[in-house]
């Protein structure tokens, strides 16, 4: 499938193959230290394909938003995917915690990489709305920050909220800055995920917000996901650790998106 599609996701595999997902990530991770494919969010890419190839696999139009399709699962639990690419999510996290000071107020998306921003936060007196229970249980152990936790579906696998609930919680706030994470970001700029309902969420907080922070390691360009969250337009600021493929790099600058490499 890999070959055949270059980017797929655990999804797809489990339901192609009509097996579970843990199966499908425990194969995919048989796959990778036999050196057959790389591991991307959510999925896997195909070691031979060439990027624009590669891009295609899993890209979404423009229009095609989360009310297209039924939800679906997050692919990975929070667990499994916290320790992937740790070294490159704190160094994002790290390049990140410098632009926020005392007295704002920020909503942190349920990643693992914004999860690693929240660590790097725990000093400052802020306020912080967030659907992740893992941020919650984090930063309740810093007692000056005020913690606004949005109701709503729990999420299991990824100890989150989700559903109308979290987007109505979102709509009474302002907030100073969404710091949001993907599951890819494709060359003609469109920022994925794996959920219709974390995609739906996360325009909600772009929304609620005043700027964005969109932090995306280069495995998640052009990475998987179905569902379009937002346009890279839309996005004041991308941080990443590599230097972005030209097309996407050119769409950035026309859009005033500031890219911070880490």
């Amino acid at each position: 499938m890999v070959v055949t599609h270059h980017v797929v996701s655990t999804q797809q595999i489990a339901a192609t193959l009509a097996i579970s997902g843990t199966t499908a990530r425990r194969d995919l991770e048989d796959l990778v230290v036999a050196g057959r494919v790389e591991r991307v969010h959510g999925g896997a890419r195909s070691l031979t394909a060439p990027p624009a190839a590669a891009a295609e696999g899993e890209r979404p139009t423009a229009d095609h938003t989360a009310e297209d399709d039924e939800p679906t699962a997050v692919d990975d639990p929070f667990h499994e995917v916290l320790h992937r690419n740790s070294d490159v999510k704190q160094t994002l996290a790290a390049a990140a915690a410098e632009e926020f000071t005392d007295g704002q107020t920020l909503y942190l998306d349920i990643g693992t990489t914004t999860y690693e921003l929240a660590r790097r936060l725990m000093h400052l007196d802020l306020t912080v709305v967030t659907s992740s229970l893992e941020v919650v249980h984090l930063l309740s152990a810093a007692p000056q920050v005020k913690l606004v936790v949005l109701g709503g579906e729990y999420n299991r696998d990824y100890r989150c909220t989700q559903g109308p609930s979290v987007l109505d919680g979102l709509k009474d706030l302002h907030i100073d800055c969404a710091v949001l994470g993907c599951a890819g970001i494709t060359e003609n700029g469109v920022v994925r995920d794996t959920d219709s309902r974390q995609a739906t969420i996360k325009r909600a907080a772009a929304t609620a917000a005043g700027r964005s922070l969109l932090l995306a390691d280069a495995s998640k360009i052009p990475g998987v996901g179905a569902y379009t969250a937002l346009n890279i337009s839309e996005v004041d600021r991308l941080v990443t650790e590599d230097p972005l493929p030209t097309a996407l790099h050119e769409l950035c600058a026309a859009a005033d998106t500031e890219v911070l490499t880490a």
